[in-house]
């Protein structure tokens, strides 16, 4: 049964009603929707937020442990018990009476830890993995946590992967049953010392804590609940802490995980992070969130049961359903009311509105009703009579329209007359630009928005095939070769989107650019398929709203033969440059063999006993060879930048040392030159950067040699300055500025021009003058474009040259070290007097970068003037003398004659920059100090400051114990050597080497057999064992190479003996590829003499026969006695200056194979004093005499504990012992001076019993050596 509402005044109130009625029922169920997501979104979110905090305060809580046993592993005590309990332990046990001890003294540190930081128990776990030390002494102490019983535990999971990975971890919890069962988590740190481990501290934690703050349930309510688990296996998980609903699940409880209720556990397990409603491992609906603990491996799901979490929306559920009731009673009764109201109205309007319809348009509506329903039956009368005055309207209209059109045909004609005139010349001038096109020498194609060809010129026949009618209507991809054909309609259609066309494929690329409106080179396919060269424009244009192109080809084929050409002719000149390059290196290898023979025998010469011209001469030999040398490395570097071979290295470098060692080099020859050379680095510039030392030492030593080269040999004097600048800093990268300006010969345009070209000088005079070879410049040039770096040049003849080179490096960050020295001058009052030719301004920046006050006068009388207003305290005078005397006097006259000079308490010290090399400070009065300022270091100037100011004590000059006055060894016999294991094999195929380093050999104390080749020398080495072998490696019948593997082989696990590689070839690699063929070491002709001690030193040292030996000192010293008591085994005359001279050799002590220093080396003396026997042994008698007067107020002081008193006495005693050559007593000396300064009673009376005996030996020492003069001088006599 349908129901019908056929009345208007039904269908009114059942609308009303259900319109009023829908928007209440949606916006209710919304709302209340809302309201529950909002209320579960809620609970999420504070579901989650209790969740992370546990998750936090777990993992701090074991990130503190983590940190507690950092700290204990950093304490002093902890390092000494952990290097002493494995010893006890493994020497005596741990029932011994010494580990008793051990462990008493270190139980009451660890006591207090465990204590206050309230652990179970602390391990110390030797690197055998034996428990040395606990605190707790249960059942695993003792045990082996490797092998042992509890190997298995978490304990001894952290303990391996401490021994094996170097770093700390910490363990799960587990049953732990030394520890009666208690549930506990193990930490494990190594213990590393200088880098090296020396056991594992382990701590085990209580896991109340952890349980305490899982179980912590305040704003869960009533159901909320807790669960952390640990992955068993796939299918299980471990509950590892006790729940809400079985407090003692913690290790004991699992949960399946292939059930659906346990998803939270698994999304928790696999580290996800989440939450929802979801039903748990008891079947209930939860609002539960997890997350995953990676320090642990734990899942923790943290839930509330629903019902609970969600009762406030049950109940707005309920509130809402009643109110919903009570609004549907008063809408339906609402309609009805309404209904009445306007339906009678309505009726009536429809029967007038019918009336109207049937042509009656006199028909008038009665106004009745409400105020609407009036003012509607108002309205439909008016519009009646509108309907009417409309209806006449449109009758007027008519006839004006039938007018207007009439008048429009004939406008049409006149237009398309003048069209038609229009069409005509158009057609004209397309005639025109078509011969045009038509007619030229490139092909012209036009195509649409996707690429149809839409015309093309005959042209297109003669360079593709296509002739213009076959070609038109087709894509122009056809022209284009693979890859780009299949894309051309993708390229074009995104042209046309988005104005970027296609990517070049193979091609250079411009982001965000596209071939529209440019030309380039591309190819093309011809008909036939070949690949053709073309140069194409293509430009844009619209013919009303249609987008077209036109494209312009021209043949490039001859164009691309022609550059063919001329790169195979640079290629060509390329690989003739290389065997040039190649012949060059060639040919400096040959000449450095040679060259070892002359640079080795002149220091075999050298080291002989020549007179002071035929010294003269062997000098002049050995400079000029180097001088060769040199040009034979600049060959070398030459030749390896032109083929390409040269690498810069980027390794860490203080910038500022460099360029100090760089012109340090340089101090000598300018001073030889009479040249002035000064040196300023910024201090601005970070100590430390990345680049190549050695070649920034090359560029700046041959830009500064030319420099002081071409200043000097004038009538003026020479000068050149070196000032290095900070000009860009950035946090990436810095930009260096190097500037070097002389004073020399300066340059014309001409000859600036050819600088920087190899083998090119100013002009023919220029060499004959100055000398060089013309490749410095030119290597700098090149290397300086390898480090990015830019070299210009400002000259002018007669007044001199700027170089200037920019250079860029990456800052690296400042050390502690570095920021401190930063301030090092900080508190300090500096005045400043040189004027701004010299060196004041340098000055002034370097102080002031250091931190200290500073003021600048130009000279003497600005300084007089500025005095007069000084404040008081101690003031720093910095004079920059010059070649000039310093004005001390009237300073300070200046200083005294202030009127208030008693009461300011001024105190001035001078310092005094004087022109010289020497790098050192020197104090020449109390308050004078004297520093060299050419090539001055930042940290001379700091120290001399600092000496000056009396922050630092002068240190006591050292004599240099070169090797030349060491004693020298004596050489040994062949079978000595052969007997000692010290015989040398030399493969060496040139006769000059051979004599060469025989002499070398000989004159270090060693002997050699020669093997003239390979070959040879694999024989000899079979049948003898030799200690060493040197050998060349371009040798005939068997090289260097062969030799060392066939030794190698031979070998065979036997012992190891040492193979040094002697070579000529420097090039960059050889040093590697020597070692990687299995030598030891490596050593460049010409091989110096100093390089060759220091190496075989290395592999073979010095022994009982290699040098001579030190005296035994003997009982009795009476003069009858002397020719029996000897102070050597055995003693070398050697001649200085014209007289015998006996050498006291060093002491070798058979039982511990170790060479001991003599007591006194009379050597030091000499070079004090000079030669003169007579005068060295009575200043020797004196010393002997007063360091006995000395050591006995010094024990008279020591007994009566005037320990500062000491300090004075030893520090007169250190200085004459140190003179004398007493080089060991004067640092004992020298510690007790500390000592008492800082009257540390404990270190004298540990320095006291080995000043005695060393005091002892070199009064013993000095006896036999007087006695021993005083005989020769007999026997000369005789």
């Amino acid at each position: 049964m349908h129901l019908r509402f056929t009345s208007l005044t039904q269908r009114f109130a059942v609308w009303f009603t259900l319109v009023s009625l829908l928007p209440i029922l949606v916006i209710g169920n919304s709302f209340l929707h809302t309201f529950a997501s909002e209320i579960q979104k809620t609970v999420i979110e504070n579901l989650s937020a209790i969740a992370d905090k546990k998750i936090e305060q777990i993992n701090t809580y074991f990130h503190e442990r983590m940190l507690d046993a950092s700290l204990l592993h950093d304490a002093i005590a902890t390092r000494e018990a952990m290097q002493e309990f494995p010893k006890i332990f493994e020497t005596y046990g741990v029932d011994s009476e010494a580990y008793q001890r051990l462990d008493a003294e270190h139980r009451g540190h660890f006591g207090r830890f465990v204590e206050v930081a309230s652990y179970y128990d602390l391990f110390l776990i030797s690197l055998k993995g034996d428990i040395v030390y606990t605190q707790s002494h249960e059942s695993d102490f003792a045990t082996n946590l490797i092998t042992g019983p509890y190997s298995n535990t978490g304990l001894g999971q952290v303990t391996r992967h401490a021994l094996n990975y170097l770093e700390s971890s910490i363990s799960g919890f587990e049953f732990y049953e030394p520890s009666h069962g208690a549930i506990a988590a193990f930490i494990g740190y190594p213990i590393i010392i200088e880098g090296e481990i020396i056991g594992v501290l382990a701590l085990q934690i209580y896991s109340e804590h952890v349980f305490k703050v899982l179980s912590n349930n305040i704003g869960l309510g009533e159901t909320g609940d807790t669960v952390v688990v640990r992955l068993e296996n796939e299918d299980t998980a471990l509950v590892m802490a006790p729940l809400s609903t079985d407090s003692d699940a913690a290790l004991k409880r699992t949960i399946r995980l292939n059930t659906p209720y346990s998803a939270s556990l698994k999304n928790a397990l696999s580290g996800q992070t989440g939450g929802a409603v979801i039903r748990d491992y008891r079947d209930k609906e939860v609002v539960a969130v997890w997350r995953y603990l990676p320090l642990m491996n734990w899942g923790i799901v943290v839930k509330q049961d629903a019902d609970e979490a969600f009762a406030n929306v049950h109940r707005i559920e309920q509130y809402s359903l009643v109110i919903l009731g009570i609004t549907l009673l008063g809408v339906i009764f609402g309609a009805f009311l309404f209904n009445r109201r306007v339906v009678t109205p309505l009726k009536q309007l429809n029967y007038g509105a019918m009336e109207i319809a049937a042509g009656n348009l006199h028909q008038r509506a009665s106004i009745a009703g409400w105020n609407e329903m009036r003012q509607l039956g108002h309205t439909f009368n008016v519009m009646v009579e509108r309907l009417n005055a409309s209806n006449q309207e449109r009758r007027n209209a008519e006839t004006n329209l039938r007018h207007l059109n009439q008048e429009l045909e004939n406008r049409v004609e006149l237009r398309t007359a003048d069209l038609q005139r229009a069409n005509a010349a158009l057609a004209i001038k397309e005639k025109e630009t078509r011969s045009v096109v038509e007619h030229m020498v490139d092909c012209v194609v036009t195509t649409d928005h996707i690429g149809v060809v839409l015309s093309a010129n005959p042209v297109v026949e003669k360079l593709f095939g296509y002739t213009p009618e076959e070609i038109i209507g087709q894509n122009i991809a056809i022209l284009v070769p693979e890859p780009d054909r299949s894309q051309h309609a993708y390229y074009m259609e995104r042209y046309c989107l988005t104005g970027q066309g296609q990517k070049y494929v193979g091609r250079p690329h411009i982001k965000g650019q596209h071939g529209i409106g440019l030309g380039r080179e591309v190819e093309a396919v011809h008909k036939n398929g070949e690949l053709i060269p073309v140069y194409l424009a293509v430009s844009e244009y619209f013919a009303g709203e249609d987008r077209h192109f036109t494209g312009v080809m021209r043949d490039m084929r001859e164009h691309v033969r022609i550059m063919r050409d001329l790169e195979q002719a640079r290629n060509d000149a390329e690989a003739a440059n290389r065997a040039k390059s190649a012949f060059l290196a060639a040919m400096s290898h040959e000449i450095r063999t040679p060259m070892n023979g002359v640079i080795g025998m002149i220091d075999v010469l050298r080291q002989t006993s020549l007179s002071g011209y035929q010294m003269e001469m062997a000098n002049l030999i050995r400079d000029s060879a180097y001088a060769l040398l040199s040009i034979i490395e600049d060959i070398l570097d030459f030749s390896k930048i032109e083929a390409g071979k040269l690498e810069i290295e980027k390794i860490p470098m203080p910038l500022a040392s460099v360029v100090e060692n760089a012109c340090g080099m340089l101090a000598h020859l300018a001073l030889s030159k009479n040249v002035e050379l000064t040196l300023f680095i910024d201090p601005e510039i970070p100590d430390n950067v990345l680049g190549d030392p050695l070649r920034i030492r090359q560029v700046l030593v041959n830009v500064v040699n030319n420099a002081i080269k071409f200043s000097s040999k004038q009538k003026k004097p020479g000068k050149v300055a070196v000032r290095v600048m900070l000009t860009e800093s950035e946090p990436e990268q810095i930009l260096v500025t190097f500037q070097i300006t002389d004073n020399g010969i300066g340059m014309d345009k001409d000859t600036l021009e050819k600088l920087f070209k190899s083998f090119s000088q100013g002009d023919p005079s220029t060499t004959r003058r100055f000398g060089g070879t013309g490749l410095g410049l030119a290597i700098s040039h090149h290397l300086a474009e390898l480090m990015n770096a830019e070299i210009t040049v400002q000259s002018r003849l007669e007044q001199g040259s700027t170089f200037v080179i920019q250079m860029p490096f990456k800052p690296l960050p400042a050390t502690e070290d570095t920021q401190r020295k930063a301030t090092e001058l900080t508190g300090l009052c500096c005045l400043i007097v040189g004027n701004h030719k010299g060196l004041g301004n340098d000055l002034e920046v370097y102080l002031k970068s250091a931190g200290a006050w500073v003021e600048h006068v130009v000279d003497v009388d600005a300084a007089i003037k500025y005095i007069k207003h000084l404040k008081s305290g101690m003031w720093l005078v910095v004079i920059d003398a010059g070649r000039q005397k310093a004005p001390i006097e009237e300073l300070r006259v200046a200083f005294s004659n202030r009127s208030d000079a008693l009461q300011t308490r001024l105190e001035p010290h001078f310092i005094i920059i004087k022109r010289g090399r020497r790098r050192q400070a020197r104090v020449e009065d109390v308050d004078i100090v004297t520093l060299d300022g050419d090539v001055m270091y930042r940290q001379s100037l700091m120290r001399a400051i600092e000496l000056a100011a009396g922050r630092v004590e002068p240190e006591e000059e050292k004599a240099p114990l070169a090797d030349t006055f060491k004693s020298k060894p004596l050489p040994v016999s062949r079978g000595e050597a052969l007997e000692q294991g010290r015989l040398i094999l030399v493969a060496e195929d040139n006769e000059i080497n051979q004599k060469v380093i025989k002499q070398q050999l000989t004159l270090l104390g060693y002997a050699a057999d020669i093997a003239n080749d390979g070959r040879e020398a694999l024989g000899r080495w079979g049948n003898t064992k030799y200690g060493l072998l040197l050998t060349d490696l371009h040798m005939p019948e068997i090289d260097g190479f062969e030799l060392t593997k066939n030794i190698r082989e031979m070998e065979s696990g036997a012992k190891h003996i040492p193979i040094v590689a002697l070579t000529a070839n420097a090039l960059k690699g050889e040093k590697e590829h020597c070692l990687e063929a299995g030598m030891d070491d490596y050593l460049s002709k010409p091989v110096q003499l100093e390089d060759l001690r220091i190496t075989l030193e290395k592999y073979l040292p010095i022994g009982k026969s290699a040098a001579t030996t030190q005296a035994k000192l003997p009982e009795s010293t009476n003069a009858e006695q002397t020719e029996q008591i000897q102070p050597v085994e055995k003693t070398a005359q050697v001649k200085r200056a014209g007289k015998p001279q006996v050498v006291p050799a060093e002491k070798t002590d058979t039982e511990s194979e170790s060479t001991a220093q003599i007591p006194v080396d009379v050597h030091v003396l000499e070079e004090l004093i000079g030669e003169d026997q007579e005068t060295i042994h009575e200043m020797l008698r004196d010393f002997r005499e007063n360091a006995a007067q000395i050591a006995a107020a010094l024990r008279s002081a020591y007994q009566t504990g005037q320990l500062a008193e000491v300090g004075s006495i030893a520090h007169k005693l250190k200085s004459s012992a140190r003179s004398v050559g007493a080089l060991k007593l004067g640092e004992l000396c020298a510690e007790m001076e500390k000592a008492g300064k800082r009257n540390d009673q404990k270190s004298l009376d540990a320095l006291l019993p080995g000043f005695d005996t060393e005091l002892s030996k070199v009064d013993a020492y000095l006896e036999i050596l007087l006695i021993q003069n005083a005989a020769a001088s007999v026997s000369s006599s005789k």
